[in-house]
Formats: structure tokens, sequence, C-alpha cells
């Protein structure tokens, strides 16, 4: 097969004039990752402060960056030049603090899982609606990512027929201990290694077949320190009689760790699609590729701009939204409560051992 030259999709349109954010970021485990991208030069947020319980670790790396602490969520609420939280704390209760947040005034981007109770995450998103402020999460973003968006377009018109089958796979190696924290917790963090890593690809592609039916899960602990799993699939039917399978490991050390590969099946193509990480701490140059492969043609390659692709944080959506630019998108209500449904089916099943419905 031959291969057409490779075209890097288009990178996003920034505002012309940028008024940054000024956003406290609450969680610092997690979050420090995220800090540090926004204090090395994110122009559309402005990283105003910290808070976490753990006062030695917050203390330390608002040293680092050189930005204040906040004693606790109701100080940084109290705080009127602060517009925005991040909220990168566990994902037990997220939804009632993210209500919160948004009766305080604030604006929030946080991160996936969004939540796992469908009806706890429908109470967010009113809230939202009514306190006219921005929510945003990055799995799944507030609008389709270039990999994404292009993958949909092929779908609608490449002439690939129906999707037959999903195939995703995301592996790390990882040497966890038990530390006592919410990954601990079979309730909080059901699936293990599913829910922390999986959820990017059910977030983000599981509805690429249809609308999702019924799930199943295997999981198994093979060598984690943790009472949660760390190897895990989950099977997915739909309404189009297609399937998809995803898989997700902490045990797989092959130098190539969050490839987050998708293989969509349709009957006349396969479309692929897979990160290719730089191994950098701050994940800076990582970037998707996405291919479309059909019988008798070129594949098409196309490789997205670094970080603007699906799992990662769009900071100049969640800024357009917060500034009331036009077309600005505030959240995402419907496509973030499918994939709770989904969690809601896939721990459910983890609870029976059956299949259970989405």
């Amino acid at each position: 097969m031959s291969l057409t030259a490779t075209a890097p999709l288009p990178a996003p349109v920034v505002t012309a004039t940028v008024r940054p954010v000024r956003m406290v970021l609450l969680g610092v485990n997690f979050g420090a990752l995220i800090a540090r991208n926004l204090a090395s030069g994110t122009p559309h947020i402005e990283l105003a402060g910290l808070c976490d319980l753990d006062v030695p670790r917050v203390t330390a790396l608002a040293t680092e960056l050189k930005v204040p602490t906040y004693a606790s969520l109701d100080e940084v609420l109290a705080d009127p030049t602060v517009e925005a939280v991040g909220l990168f704390t566990g994902p037990a209760g997220r939804a009632r603090l993210i209500e919160r947040i948004l009766e305080a005034g604030k604006h929030v981007m946080t991160t996936k899982p969004f939540e796992l109770d469908p009806e706890e995450a429908r109470r967010a998103f009113a809230t939202a609606d009514r306190t006219g402020l921005a929510l945003h999460l990055n799995s799944p973003g507030t609008k389709p990512a270039s990999d994404l968006a292009l993958m949909r377009r092929w779908l609608a018109e490449a002439d690939l027929g129906r999707p037959v089958a999903l195939q995703g796979r995301t592996w790390a190696n990882y040497q966890e201990k038990a530390d006592g924290g919410w990954a601990d917790d079979p309730k909080r963090c059901p699936g293990g290694s599913l829910f922390r890593l999986g959820v990017y690809l059910m977030n983000e592609f599981a509805a690429l077949p249809g609308q999702p039916t019924s799930a199943y899960v295997q999981h198994a602990r093979l060598r984690t320190g943790r009472p949660t799993p760390d190897n895990a699939q989950i099977s997915i039917a739909y309404d189009t009689g297609a399937v998809a399978n995803i898989f997700a490991s902490f045990c797989i050390n092959d130098g190539h760790p969050y490839a987050d590969e998708i293989h969509l099946a349709c009957e006349r193509g396969v479309i692929r699609r897979w990160v290719e990480r730089t191994g950098k701490s701050d994940m800076s140059g990582d970037h998707a590729v996405v291919e479309l492969v059909r019988p008798g043609k070129p594949v098409e390659r196309h490789e997205t701009k670094p970080g603007d692709f699906a799992g990662w944080y769009d900071w100049i959506a969640f800024h357009d939204a917060v500034r009331g630019v036009p077309g600005a998108i505030r959240h995402n209500a419907d496509v973030t409560i499918t994939g709770v449904r989904m969690l809601h089916a896939m721990s459910r099943s983890i609870a029976s051992g059956l299949p259970e419905t989405v």
C-alpha cells in the first residue's frame, strides 16, 4: 500500500486579544502536571494559586511555581479576583464540588472521569445552565479535538459503510503501592486501570459505532499493590450491531506508554488512531496520528498539532467560554453524561459479573 504525504491537521484558532482567565488549581497530586503546564506559559490562563489539604506538597509546588497558596476551597471561593477553579481532586463527589464552585460564581475546568452517578452529573450541568458559567473537562472535550473530528468526518464522507467493530487499547508500566487514596477503593475506582486509563477511550471514541446498549467487564490483579485491578477490559454492544473492546493495563512495558490506540473497522475500510509520546514530563510535543485505510487507495495519514488531540485540555475553548466569545461553547452535557452512563454500567458489571445496560 502506498502512503499519502503526512499533513498536520489545522492548528486551533487563537483569539486575537487574550485576557487570561485567573484560575486557582485545586488538588496538586495529578494536578501538579497541569499546574506546571500552565505556569510554563499558557497565555489564555493565569495560574493564580494552588489549594490542597496536603500542606507540605502544595507549599513545595507553590514555591517552585512562584504562586500563592489557599488554605481551603472556601478561601478560594471568597476571593473576588479568582474567576475559575481547576478541579483536580479525586472523582468521588466531584459533581457536588462542581455545583458548589458554580454557585459561588466561578467557572470550572475539571478532569476525567467527570462522575460515576449520571443523576449527579445532570445536576452539575443544570447548575451550569442556571448560572450561565462555563463547565469544561478534558475528556470528553467540549468540542471534538481535531483527531476525533476527522474520524467522524471520514465515517460520514469516506464511503466506509457501517461500523463493524471498535478496538481500543492503552497501557503503561506502573509499580504502585496502596496509599489509602481513592485509587485503592473499588467503589471509587471501579475497574482500576480501565477507570483510570481506559476512560479516555471510553469517553471520546466509544460512541463512534453507534449508541451503546450494554457493557461487560473482565478484570484481574496481576501485580498491583493496590486492592483495585491493574488489568481490565470492557466489551460493549451497540444498537447498530457493532461491538467494541477497550483494554487498559498497568502491567505492560514496551517503551510506548499511553499510546491510546483505536481501530475502527467498517465494512469498506479501517480508521486507525494513536498518540505519539515524546516522553517529556510536561507532554509537550505529544501528538496524535490518524490513518484511513481503504482497499485500492493510498493510506491517508494526518498528524495533529502537539496537544490538539482527544483527551487533552482545551484552554483556548475554556478561555473563550469564560470571556463570552461569540460561538464559544460553555459545556457539553449530553456527551459527558453518555460517558458517565457508560462508567455507571461498567461499575454495575464489575459488581454483578454480568453484562449491564448502558
